[in-house]
C-alpha cells in the first residue's frame, strides 16, 4: 500500500504541474503586437559607387535613401517613442548590402563605450544590433551589431532564439554561458563596419557582402529586418519594429519587412589554411623531454547554393581557442563546459537536439577532446566535413562527419581509438512551428579500439509547436543503442513555455532510461523522471524614479527513480528582487535542496583531506543575499552571500566579482568564490579566484589573459593570448599556457607549459 500511495502522489504532482502550466496563461492578458512596418531600401544605380565605409554618414549616395526614423521604446516605457532620434538606411548593391545608422544624442559626451574587442557583449554600451531574416521564414536570421568604436559583433538565430529549455533573467540559476542554444554568437562572418562619435551623437556604416549570407535568390524577394538601439546612459532600449516586453531582437516574426529585392546567385569559396609551431612540456613525466611541433592544415568553405554551405577541414587545430573557466564541483555529477572551437560553433544550433546541458544527443566536445577543465587532453582530428543550410525553402539540414586519430594519455595508456563521428539532422518548418529528426553515430575504426565500445548510436525525433504568440510546446523522443544492448534505452521530454510582458511561465516532464547512453552527447545522469516548473512575475512601475522592475520568481525541479523514490530536488524561491533604473539588481532568495545518494561520493580530496558524503536521505536549506551594481559603470561588481546547510553539515559562501573599465580598450575583472563546508566526515574551504584582463590595441588586435586558482584541485592556471585578427576571425595568434600546483602531495610546482604561434589566412574567391 505505501508504494501505491507514493505512485499516486507522484502522478498527482505531474497532473497538477501540467494543469497549472495550461490554465495560468489563459488567465493572463497577453498583448498583441502591431503589424510590422515596411522599410524601403535604396538601390545602387548602374555605375554608381558604393558608400565609403568610414563611420560618417555624409556621402551623397546615402542622401538618396529614405531613412527609417520611427523607433519605439521597450524599456523603460513600453510603447512610447524613443527619446533620441535614430536614422537607419538600407542600400542594396550587386554584391553587398550597406547599412548606415545615425544615432542622435542630445549630449554626445554621455555616450557609454565599454567594449573594443570583436564579438564583445553590447549589453552595457551604446550600441545597435540588426537582424536579417533572409528567407523571410519568421524564425531564422543573421545578426550584426556594433558600438561607437565600430567593433564587429555577429551571430545566427534559429527558432527565434528559443531552445527546448529556456533560461530566464533575474537572479535565477540557469545554463552556463557559452552553451549551445538557438542563438549562436560564435558565427563569424566576413563584413566591414566603421563607427565614430560625432557632433550629432554617433554614427556607423556597415558593408555586408551577399556571399556572407544565405538567402533565396530571385526577383521581388522579401527579407525580415529589425534594429535594436541601446541608449545605455539612459538604459533605454528602442526598436525599429516594436517588440513587446518579455521578448528581444530575436523575435524574428515581429521584424519589419523589406520588399522588392532582386537577389543574385551567390558564389562563395573560401580557403583558410594555417601554419603552427608549438613547444610543450609536461613536468609530471619522468623524462625531461620538451615536445616541439610544427603543423599545417586547411579549412574550406563552399557555398554550394545560396542557402547551403559545405565546410571541410583537414588536420584540424584549435590552439588559439580560449581556455576553459574553472569551476568548483560540490555535486555528484559531471559539470558542463561549453564548446569554444570555431569549426563546431558555426551552425551549432542546427545540430542541437534534446534538453540543453541535461539531455544533449550531440555535444561536440566529445569529438577531439578527452576530459574537462584542467584535465582536458586534445585528440588529433584527421579531417571532416559539414553540410548545412536550408533546402526546399522550409527544410533545415545538417550533416557532419569527423575522423579522429587514436590517442594515449601522458602515461602511455590508450585514451581513445581511431573513431569516426557522424551526425545527420533534418528539421521541417511549418509557420513558426517545426518538427525534425536526428541521427548520431560513433564507430571505432582502428585496431587499437578493442578495449573500447565498437559503436554507439543515438537517434530521435522532436517537435516545436507555436501554440500562440506567447505559448510554445517543445517535445522530443530519443533512443540509444550500443553493443550487447548495454546502452539501449529511451529518453523523452515535453516542455511548455508561456511569456508576455508580465509573466514567464514554463513547466515540463523528462524521462531518461537507466541504460540511455548517448556517447557523443552530454548526459550528467540517467535513470530518472523529472518534473520541473518555473514562474517569473516582472511588474514594472510606470512612474518610479529609480525602480525599473520587480522580478520575483520561483522554480522547482525534482528527479524520481523508476521505483518512484525521490533522487534529488531543488526548490528555488526568489520573493524579493528589485532592478534599479540604471541597471543591476539586489534581493534575497532561498533554496530547499534534497539529495538521496545510494553510494558514497567524494566532494573534496586534497593533501590527504578526503571528505566523503555517505549514502542517505538529506534535506537542507540555504539563504542568499545578493547585490549587483550598475554593470555599465566604469567600476562595477556583484556580491552574493550564502548561508545555511549542505547535506548534514554547515555551509556558507561569499561570491564576489568586480569589473574595471580603465578605458574602453583596457578592461579587467577579478572574482573570488569562497565556500566553507563543515561536515561530520570532514571540513574544507574551497576557493576559486579568476582574473581576466584585456587590452584592445584596435578593434581586431588584442592581448588577453585568464589567470585562475582552483583551491579544490590546488592548481593555478594561466592562459595568455595575443590575437592580431584580419578577416572573419583569422590572423596571427600567440598563446602561452601554464599550469602549476601548490599541493603537498606532489613534488613539482609546474605541471605543464606550452607556447603556440599560429597563423591563419582567409582567401576568398
Amino acid at each position: 500500500m505505501p508504494h501505491v500511495a507514493t505512485v499516486a502522489v507522484s502522478r498527482w504532482r505531474a497532473a497538477a504541474l501540467l494543469a497549472f502550466c495550461l490554465v495560468v496563461p489563459g488567465l493572463v492578458f497577453a498583448q498583441g503586437a502591431p503589424s510590422p512596418p515596411v522599410v524601403t531600401p535604396g538601390k545602387l544605380a548602374p555605375g554608381q559607387s558604393p558608400p565609403v565605409i568610414d563611420g560618417r554618414v555624409n556621402e551623397e549616395v546615402w542622401q538618396g535613401v529614405t531613412p527609417h526614423t520611427t523607433f519605439t521604446q521597450q524599456d523603460p516605457r513600453l510603447g512610447e517613442p524613443a527619446t533620441e532620434r535614430t536614422e537607419v538606411r538600407l542600400l542594396f548593391g550587386p554584391s553587398a548590402v550597406y547599412v548606415s545608422f545615425v544615432c542622435f544624442d542630445q549630449d554626445p559626451s554621455k555616450i557609454i563605450v565599454s567594449q573594443a574587442r570583436r564579438d564583445a557583449s553590447l549589453a552595457e554600451t551604446d550600441s545597435v544590433i540588426l537582424v536579417f531574416d533572409t528567407f523571410n521564414d519568421n524564425q531564422n536570421a543573421f545578426v550584426f551589431g556594433t558600438n561607437p568604436l565600430g567593433i564587429e559583433y555577429d551571430g545566427q538565430v534559429a527558432r527565434e532564439g528559443q531552445s527546448a529549455g529556456l533560461t530566464f533573467g533575474g537572479g535565477a540559476a540557469g545554463t552556463q554561458r557559452g552553451g549551445i542554444s538557438a542563438f549562436n554568437p560564435n558565427w563569424d562572418g566576413d563584413w566591414t563596419v566603421r563607427a565614430q562619435v560625432t557632433e550629432r551623437g554617433w554614427e556607423a556604416e556597415m558593408a555586408i557582402p551577399l556571399k556572407t549570407l544565405r538567402y533565396a535568390t530571385g526577383d521581388d524577394m522579401t527579407w525580415g529586418f529589425n534594429v535594436m538601439r541601446n541608449i545605455r546612459h539612459k538604459n533605454e532600449q528602442v526598436y525599429l519594429s516594436e517588440i513587446p516586453r518579455g521578448f528581444d531582437i530575436y523575435r524574428i516574426s515581429l521584424a519589419a519587412k523589406v520588399p522588392g529585392l532582386s537577389l543574385p546567385p551567390r558564389r562563395d569559396i573560401k580557403l583558410i589554411p594555417y601554419a603552427l609551431a608549438s613547444a610543450n612540456k609536461d613536468f609530471t613525466r619522468a623524462s625531461d623531454q620538451l615536445d616541439r611541433n610544427g603543423d599545417v592544415g586547411l579549412d574550406v568553405k563552399w557555398g554550394v547554393t545560396p542557402s547551403l554551405t559545405l565546410d571541410g577541414t583537414v588536420n584540424t587545430d584549435f590552439a588559439q581557442v580560449e581556455a576553459d573557466e574553472e569551476q568548483v564541483n560540490l555535486t555528484r555529477f559531471d559539470l558542463f563546459f561549453p564548446e569554444k572551437r570555431p569549426f563546431f560553433l558555426e551552425n551549432a544550433s542546427t545540430f542541437q537536439f534534446g534538453q540543453p546541458q541535461s539531455v544533449d544527443l550531440f555535444f561536440s566536445r566529445r569529438i577531439g577532446l578527452s576530459g574537462a577543465g584542467g584535465t582536458l587532453q586534445p585528440i588529433d582530428i584527421i579531417g571532416g566535413a559539414r553540410l548545412s543550410g536550408k533546402v526546399g525553402g522550409s527544410w533545415n539540414v545538417g550533416f557532419l562527419n569527423i575522423q579522429t586519430n587514436d590517442a594515449e594519455d601522458f602515461a602511455g595508456r590508450p585514451m581513445a581509438p581511431d573513431t569516426n563521428f557522424s551526425v545527420a539532422r533534418v528539421q521541417k518548418e511549418v509557420g513558426r512551428s517545426s518538427y525534425g529528426a536526428i541521427f548520431v553515430g560513433k564507430y571505432s575504426t582502428g585496431t587499437s579500439g578493442t578495449t573500447f565500445s565498437n559503436w554507439n548510436r543515438a537517434y530521435g525525433v522532436d517537435a516545436n509547436f507555436q501554440v500562440s504568440a506567447g505559448q510554445r510546446i517543445s517535445t522530443f523522443f530519443a533512443r540509444t543503442d550500443s553493443p550487447g544492448a548495454t546502452g539501449s534505452d529511451h529518453a523523452g521530454r515535453v516542455f511548455y513555455d508561456f511569456r508576455n510582458q508580465l509573466w514567464q511561465i514554463s513547466g515540463g516532464f523528462t524521462q531518461v532510461g537507466n541504460r540511455f547512453n548517448p556517447e557523443v552527447g552530454f548526459l550528467p545522469r540517467r535513470g530518472y523522471r523529472r518534473p520541473e516548473f518555473r514562474a517569473f512575475f516582472q511588474p514594472q512601475p510606470r512612474n518610479h524614479r529609480w525602480i525599473r522592475r520587480f522580478a520575483p520568481h520561483v522554480s522547482y525541479t525534482s528527479f524520481y527513480g523508476f521505483d518512484d523514490k525521490l533522487q534529488s530536488s531543488n526548490t528555488h524561491v526568489h520573493p524579493f528582487e528589485i532592478q534599479p533604473m540604471q541597471g543591476g539588481r539586489f534581493g534575497w532568495f532561498f533554496d530547499r535542496v534534497q539529495d538521496n545518494p545510494i553510494a558514497p561520493f567524494t566532494v573534496y580530496n586534497r593533501d590527504a583531506n578526503r571528505v566523503v558524503i555517505q549514502p542517505g536521505d538529506y534535506t537542507w536549506y540555504q539563504h542568499a543575499f545578493e547585490y549587483m551594481h550598475n554593470p555599465s559603470s566604469a567600476v562595477t561588481g556583484t556580491i552574493r552571500y550564502r548561508i545555511g546547510n549542505y547535506y548534514n553539515g554547515d555551509f556558507n559562501s561569499v561570491e564576489v566579482t568586480s569589473d574595471y573599465r580603465f578605458t574602453a580598450r583596457i578592461t579587467a575583472s577579478l572574482g573570488w568564490t569562497r565556500q566553507d563546508v563543515n561536515l561530520p566526515t570532514g571540513a574544507f574551504v574551497a576557493n576559486l579566484i579568476p582574473l581576466k584582463a584585456t587590452v584592445s590595441f584596435t578593434n581586431l588586435a588584442s592581448l588577453s589573459a585568464l589567470v585562475q586558482y582552483n583551491g579544490q584541485t590546488g592548481q593555478y592556471s594561466s592562459n595568455i593570448r595575443l590575437a592580431l585578427l584580419d578577416r572573419s576571425g583569422t590572423g596571427l595568434f600567440v598563446v602561452f599556457n601554464d599550469r602549476r600546483d601548490v599541493l603537498d602531495s606532489t613534488s613539482y610546482d609546474v605541471v605543464g607549459r606550452s607556447f603556440v604561434v599560429k597563423y591563419t589566412r582567409l582567401f576568398d574567391f
